[in-house]
């Protein structure tokens, strides 16, 4: 069976546009002087997080399973690599936002497809 076509909810298309606009304001930071002075490697892994964290975004547009899995993964990868940067907070903007994201998407979970 063909994957089922379902319209997109509007919650879902804010959180993907709020979504790309912190993934644009979080790349920036991965070339501040304050990240390339903590290590050689860690504004690459930085990059490579957020990347991963724009590639969900961009499933989760398209109302695939993927995209919320990939955002979880991505949003556990970035918080342990700020832990590791020393600069981790609990009450952190995007910590909050991304939680909440998480845990709304979850709600729509069932009516994503499954399919690439």
């Amino acid at each position: 069976m063909v994957g089922i076509k379902t319209k997109r909810p509007r919650i879902v298309s804010i959180i993907s546009v709020i979504g790309w606009i912190m993934v644009v304001l979080s790349f920036v930071y991965a070339f501040s002087p304050a990240v390339k002075k903590i290590g050689e490697f860690y504004p690459a892994l930085y990059s490579f997080v957020v990347c991963l964290q724009f590639i969900s975004f961009v499933g989760i547009w398209y109302m695939k399973k993927w995209g919320v899995h990939l955002l979880v993964v991505s949003f556990f990868c970035k918080n342990i690599l700020l832990v590791f940067m020393n600069s981790f907070s609990y009450g952190d903007f995007t910590f909050l936002v991304s939680a909440i994201f998480i845990i709304t998407l979850l709600f729509f979970y069932r009516r994503m497809d499954v399919n690439l």
